[in-house]
């Protein structure tokens, strides 16, 4: 899941086609929704758009077997443990919402089963199909792609931000609008945060909290309905959960990272715990190059030195034995000359 096999042109080019094909293909087939005969809020056909666009990304872009990196269907103890997670932070959220519905409200809006047309069982199939399909496009595919070239939490920001504007929902006003516009966004950051480092395992988890989240929603609140203060509640209730996750894994990274020396299986190479220490490592590989150079040369140095010694004192004595040839021969010319003079005075 964490190549840079991708170039940057087919990156960029791939999230731009990506995000106007599902935002071009939601508002198509958001006119068909009465011809297939299904209430919206048992299945809305414009999360089919992720998932068709990701289909057409596939297969206009190169670099197949990268494309499908974040879809894989193997299961671990890792994406147990996240499937868990799935569950219980939505199971959270909402209990958030209802204290804070009696504590502020003094009501709690409950629909009861019997008020609904269908029942239970299909809409879950609907949600978990809606869940699917959105979460195919938006995780299993595009969020992969981003995360070739970013780190995880950037990339849960910029597929959050297009997640938020697909879903944007202006109907009930400005307000109404901004909360949903927080919840979206929030929503998608737990989901990134969720199947990160499961080596491309992520549509298990992001399928349960996406049908958790909106199936509960059926039953909770009335936001469907333009109440501002659910739409209020379960965007700041959905916020308060997704920042207290986010520093309580930052902390639990940032303690396994330097306790285990980088051996945890979760520090991968786009995480944002990673690569604390570059800047360290760089400044100390260039110390012990610089320390290495200097020695170097004063090595070569000390050479020259030794070199330059070394012939002066082969030159010195080259000097001393020459001096000492010519005291030699002089000494020998004086003493011929003397034996010459004393065998003349002889005869």
């Amino acid at each position: 899941m964490k190549t840079n096999r991708i170039s940057g042109f087919q990156w960029a080019l791939t999230i731009f086609v990506f995000f106007v094909v599902t935002m071009a293909l939601s508002i198509i087939l958001r006119d068909f929704q009465s011809a297939i005969g299904i209430k919206r809020f048992v299945f809305d056909i414009k999360n089919l758009a992720p998932a068709i666009a990701a289909v057409i990304c596939i297969a206009a872009f190169k670099n197949k077997s990268v494309q499908l990196a974040g879809l894989k269907f193997s299961v671990d103890v890792k994406v147990v443990e996240r499937m868990l997670l799935a569950l219980i932070l939505p199971l959270i959220i909402f209990i958030i919402g209802m204290f804070s519905f009696n504590a502020f409200a003094n009501s709690f809006i409950l629909l009861q089963a019997s008020d609904l047309s269908v029942s239970v069982f299909t809409i879950l199939i609907g949600h978990i199909f809606m869940a699917l399909f959105a979460e195919f496009g938006f995780r299993s595919y595009i969020q992969n792609i981003v995360e070739t070239k970013v780190n995880t939490f950037f990339a849960s920001i910029i597929v959050g931000l297009m997640y938020s504007v697909w879903t944007a929902n202006t109907t009930y006003g400005t307000e109404y609008a901004a909360y949903h516009f927080l919840y979206t966004f929030m929503f998608s950051m737990i989901v990134g945060e969720l199947i990160r480092a499961t080596r491309g395992r992520t549509l298990y988890i992001a399928v349960i909290f996406h049908a958790a989240m909106t199936f509960a929603q059926v039953f909770l609140f009335s936001e469907e309905l333009g109440d501002i203060f659910s739409m209020k509640v379960i965007a700041l209730s959905t916020t308060i959960v997704a920042v207290v996750f986010y520093l309580l894994s930052l902390i639990i990274h940032f303690i396994f990272y330097r306790t285990t020396n980088q051996s945890l299986e979760e520090v991968e190479p786009n995480n944002y715990l990673d690569h604390m220490d570059d800047d360290e490592d760089v400044a100390s590989e260039s110390e012990t190059s610089t320390t290495h150079d200097d020695k170097k040369d004063n090595g070569i140095k000390e050479n020259e030195e030794t070199h330059s010694t070394d012939s002066t004192a082969s030159a010195k004595d080259k000097l001393e034995e020459s001096a000492s040839y010519e005291d030699d021969r002089h000494s020998s010319a004086v003493d011929s000359a003397k034996d010459k003079i004393n065998e003349t005075k002889n005869k």
